[in-house]
């Protein structure tokens, strides 16, 4: 079970050791993090722009309003970020309206799915009908967690990183979906 939690300051210890889980298995990008994994913004930079990102009034045009939440384990440990983009702006065509992560020694875990499907939930408590989710074509435990949350494949392109693989996800039960 996981807590979707916002990052706050008191957390900035929790939330870079967090972060370096990611850094010390290679991996520097961390899909979901809104910046985190870009080392020339200071935590509480981050927590800034996530603040301003909550608001149509303070939210970068270019990138529209999101949430970016935490998921912490019942152990109270980190295990993941998600990133929930109510606006599909044009920067965010190829990536979707949802991007996350699971630390990487905690995946395969189900974290991911229970991530996903809470993300559903605030996206359809904001009017959202349907939801975008991208994923790396190899990528086979993102690909099996849009499928579970009820993903249908909506095409296949070549982006600079590699074949990606964008998925709908429904979110009215007209249309058969959550609920």
């Amino acid at each position: 079970m996981i807590h979707m939690i916002v990052p706050m300051a008191d957390m900035e210890s929790r939330v870079l050791a967090f972060r370096q889980k990611f850094y010390d298995a290679g991996e520097r990008v961390i899909s979901g993090s809104y910046k985190l994994d870009q080392d020339h913004y200071t935590y509480l930079d981050w927590l800034t722009i996530l603040e301003r990102n909550r608001s149509r009034e303070t939210a970068n045009p270019k990138f529209g309003v999101s949430d970016t939440f935490l998921a912490e384990n019942d152990a109270g440990e980190l295990v993941g970020i998600i990133n929930i983009r109510y606006d599909l702006t044009p920067f965010y065509l190829d990536s979707g309206h949802i991007g996350y992560s699971v630390v990487p020694d905690q995946r395969r875990k189900g974290y991911a799915t229970e991530m996903l499907r809470s993300a559903l939930e605030l996206a359809k408590q904001h009017g959202m009908d349907e939801v975008k989710v991208v994923c790396l074509a190899d990528n086979a435990a993102s690909k099996g967690t849009i499928l579970r949350c009820g993903g249908q494949l909506l095409r296949s392109f070549e982006s600079g990183n590699g074949q990606k693989e964008e998925f709908r996800i429904c979110l009215s039960s007209s249309k058969g979906a959550l609920e």
